[in-house]
């Protein structure tokens, strides 16, 4: 299949509907994660963001907005300040709220899929 095309601009004709394999989208570089994006769609008014990520070693985030992400390879250990402790793998998801604190450890090949949102344009990615 052909590298999909984002649609990054929010645009709603019917030929602008982004689809295909994740891995397909386009990347860059994802320093502060230690790893790789790809935006797939992004609102007119940047109020969501459909991405994928790579990401490796560890990282703490207080979170901006709300983000719902699917484990799509790999592992990811989330301890979430004030809550549980968990692992999510393969084919797991999780649903994180914004002012939420997560210290996180990506496993080897950690991969994700995943959906920001908020009332304001989402800067995190």
């Amino acid at each position: 299949m052909a590298p999909s095309v984002p649609n990054t601009t929010g645009s709603e004709s019917p030929s602008d509907v982004p689809y295909g394999p994740y891995t397909s989208f386009p990347w860059e570089p994802l320093p502060e994660y230690g790893g790789e994006k790809s935006i797939m769609f992004r609102s007119a008014d940047g109020k969501v963001v459909a991405a994928a990520a790579k990401e490796t070693g560890t990282a703490t985030l207080t979170y901006p907005c709300d983000e719902f992400f699917f484990v799509t390879d790999g592992w990811v250990k989330l301890n979430v300040h004030g809550g549980d402790h968990f692992v999510l793998t393969k084919g797991e998801f999780v649903y994180l709220k914004k002012g939420t604190t997560v210290d996180f450890t990506f496993g080897p090949g950690f991969m994700n899929v995943a959906v920001f949102m908020d009332n304001e344009p989402v800067t995190l990615l």
